[in-house]
């Protein structure tokens, strides 16, 4: 029956997924899962990978304090949930480049880009993984 269920950790730190709740959600050995910490409340999620379809955007913005903030706060605004990033700087003082893995949400995918380039910043590359 899926619903709450105790589990226990072993030895090597494996922790078994219950057959009823691993049928529920439709999950297969060897499958990857997404493992989400709240650290605040002492509680782990635990959802099938495949079910989460990233958005994989790269921005290139002026390599100066602020600009990185900026586009966050934009996408913020927008309602894309941010699950990894990454910058770096292509020349530093002039460009850098952010790295973007994240969930759009309700979001049109078509407002990402224009709403970026109003913050000063370019998407040179976005696609699904």
């Amino acid at each position: 029956m899926a619903g709450k269920n105790i589990s226990h950790i072993d030895k090597k730190g494996r922790l078994l997924i219950p057959q009823s709740l691993r049928d529920a959600m439709g999950m297969k050995e060897g499958e990857a899962v997404i493992l989400t910490p709240d650290v605040k409340n002492r509680s782990m999620t635990v959802e099938p990978a495949r079910e989460r379809k990233l958005l994989r955007i790269e921005v290139a913005l002026g390599d100066s304090p602020g600009n990185l903030a900026r586009a966050a706060t934009v996408l913020a605004r927008l309602g894309v949930d941010l699950v990894s990033t990454q910058s770096h700087s292509a020349r530093r003082g002039e460009t850098a480049i952010w790295e973007v893995e994240c969930s759009p949400g309700k979001v049109r995918i078509g407002r990402i880009s224009p709403a970026l380039r109003k913050a000063g910043a370019r998407v040179t590359s976005i696609r699904w993984d």
